[in-house]
């Protein structure tokens, strides 16, 4: 008895090592899983924020063809145009996306509102002259890094944002990403970065051109 003891003893012990084993395994493939499916739901997050920004654009130019301007963004958190410190080309102002005004959602795939910077000018009644009218003095431009040694379009009459996933967690990981943030010490000017994906970079960059503003504006009658 003693020696069938023993063998079951040393039986049950085996079992709980394979157990161990298998819940070690079952654990690794829960994780590599998991992974996958994180990757997905970022790529649609993403993917929803990059067709909202499409959307905001194509709002704000519907906005101005209504009403011959863009709108100022809101600072206040309502969602509505609070107005502009002035009208000066070489100025430019900031806040959060004016949605109400303009009918759109206005919280990107993370919760944060999506951000929108004007060229003061383009607040008010403009025309062809505007986007010319002050080449370099502050006007908005999109470049591929921080150091705008390459841009991607000047003279924008406004640019719309988000700062992605980690901006809801943390400040920006990267130089580039501190191009396009307003939290105290960032180097917050007239530039924005935009370019793919990167492990230090998840901010998504969407502009208004002035050609496409000011062909619209033509096709609609309410320019020159």
């Amino acid at each position: 008895m003693k020696h069938n003891g023993s063998v079951n003893f040393q039986g049950l012990g085996f079992t709980l090592v394979e157990m161990a084993v298998v819940l070690v395994i079952v654990g690794l493939l829960l994780a590599g899983l998991l992974l996958p499916i994180s990757s997905q739901i970022d790529q649609r997050d993403y993917a929803r924020a990059r067709a909202d920004l499409q959307e905001i654009r194509e709002a704000l130019i519907g906005y101005a063809v209504v009403n011959g301007r863009l709108p100022c963004p809101d600072t206040d958190g309502n969602g509505i145009d609070d107005g502009c410190a002035n009208t000066n080309a070489s100025a430019t102002t900031g806040g959060n996306l004016p949605w109400v005004d303009l009918g759109v959602k206005g919280t990107d795939s993370w919760g944060s509102p999506y951000q929108y910077r004007v060229n003061n000018a383009f607040s008010t009644t403009f025309t062809l002259a505007t986007s010319n009218s002050a080449s370099g003095n502050g006007v908005l431009r999109v470049c591929t890094d921080n150091t705008c040694g390459a841009t991607e379009a000047n003279n924008v009459p406004a640019v719309i944002y988000t700062a992605g996933k980690n901006g809801t967690t943390q400040p920006p990981v990267s130089a580039d990403e501190l191009e396009n943030t307003t939290i105290a010490g960032a180097k917050f000017d007239r530039n924005f970065v935009s370019h793919d994906f990167s492990p230090t970079f998840d901010d998504v960059v969407v502009w208004i051109s002035a050609n496409v503003l000011f062909n619209r504006m033509i096709v609609a009658g309410k320019l020159p």
